[in-house]
């Protein structure tokens, strides 16, 4: 069963063409996981999640500063070497200071044709999603409400459908179906040894950014009925915690030197994938557009800031989150896998290094990366020293 997730990440551009190709719709790329997918997949149309590749960079030079991070320039090189041309639009936010810079460079090198009206883009391709940074405040709400609501008629107009508020809830209980058996694939690795290794993990879950939610959830339910029942468990490894950020099907190789090294990732704070929703859920008491700002507000991404006292000061808030993702795991170790230039994560990891070490007694291997296979791969000695040290 895990062979129809591998074929979605493994051949994800060809995958989605021949989904727009059979059902006739629209394909949304975005960006970050703070970008309401539920409006996307409302409309009938699939969003599917921007990442790079391994491959040398073409064109990317050209435009966008050489110290930058790995991940976005190669996302961008993609797209303006036209990979990315069969997305009908695309969402940018304003996650960081290269992502946001994004929608320029993406509008001038990747260009797409619209009709103009008064001087103005009917429908541009590319919609600049102006997320807050600080998540908490008496305007937050507010001001969110009207960016997804100008997203929503962004997304209308393309697919030529009005996103009835009955529309969205069905969406909403979807992807909260979704969260509730990804929860239930989480469950499983808190086993010793777990019956799922944390590579498997890791591409069950992110097939979900690629393939429409409601056909991921069938697959779900059928795997995980397969999976409860497997006499060949992963092998017992050393149980590590990872945090690191845009480990898409690149740089989730990670996992599997990791696992090659005797270790087993039981837990992961990652940037791609739902596992910023662990224990979230659409609120389907509320409308449900209101649902879709709250929810998107609780994820606790590296970026965003939230009110900070002398008891409860930043970054304690992204630690918390942290400690109920290490909670239960019996973990024996952690590593934190940085790219290269990402300040968001960067400054975060001394607290991080020094509270895993105090509540949890247990030693971190930092590492640092610029998101090419080389580099990746000259952590393996790192890693396999560290998983050794741990392991007597």
């Amino acid at each position: 069963m895990s062979t129809e997730f591998r074929s979605w990440v493994e051949n994800r551009h060809e995958a989605v063409k021949e989904w727009k190709e059979k059902n006739k719709k629209q394909a949304v790329g975005y960006l970050c996981c703070v970008v309401p997918e539920a409006l996307i997949y409302a409309a009938g149309a699939l969003p599917v999640k921007i990442t790079g590749s391994g491959e040398k960079f073409e064109a990317v030079d050209e435009h966008m500063v050489p110290y930058g991070c790995g991940f976005v320039q190669s996302c961008f090189d993609l797209a303006v070497r036209g990979i990315y041309d069969y997305l009908d639009t695309v969402i940018i936010p304003n996650t960081c200071d290269l992502v946001a810079r994004m929608e320029y460079w993406y509008r001038v090198a990747a260009p797409k044709a619209s009709t103009i009206l008064l001087g103005l883009e009917a429908h541009p391709y590319v919609f600049y999603l102006n997320y807050p940074e600080k998540l908490t405040g008496s305007g937050v709400h507010n001001y969110l409400f009207n960016q997804f609501r100008l997203l929503k008629q962004h997304i209308e107009r393309l697919t030529n459908t009005t996103i009835t508020d009955e529309m969205l809830s069905q969406a909403l209980e979807v992807y909260n179906e979704h969260f509730r058996l990804i929860n239930q694939l989480d469950e499983l690795r808190k086993q010793d040894p777990p019956l799922v290794s944390g590579y498997e993990a890791w591409e069950v879950e992110f097939a979900s950014l690629l393939m429409p939610k409601s056909d991921h959830n069938e697959l779900m339910k059928s795997y995980l009925e397969e999976v409860s029942q497997r006499k060949d468990k992963p092998e017992k490894g050393v149980r590590l915690f990872l945090s690191g950020g845009s480990i898409d099907q690149e740089a989730a190789g990670i996992y599997k030197i990791i696992e090659e090294s005797g270790g087993q990732v039981v837990s992961e704070d990652i940037s791609t994938g739902t596992s910023y929703f662990r224990g979230i859920t659409f609120d389907t008491n509320k409308p449900p557009l209101d649902a879709c700002v709250e929810l998107s507000l609780k994820v606790p991404c590296p970026r965003s800031t939230v009110d900070a006292t002398l008891v409860n000061p930043w970054p304690e808030w992204r630690w918390n989150y942290i400690k109920r993702l290490v909670k239960d795991r019996d973990i024996k170790g952690a590593i934190i896998y940085n790219l290269g230039y990402c300040e968001c994560r960067g400054l975060e990891i001394p607290h991080f290094k020094n509270k895993l070490k105090e509540e949890f007694d247990v030693p971190v291997l930092v590492l640092s990366g610029d998101y090419t296979p080389e580099v990746l791969e000259e952590t393996r000695s790192s890693i396999e020293a560290f998983v050794e040290m741990v392991g007597d």
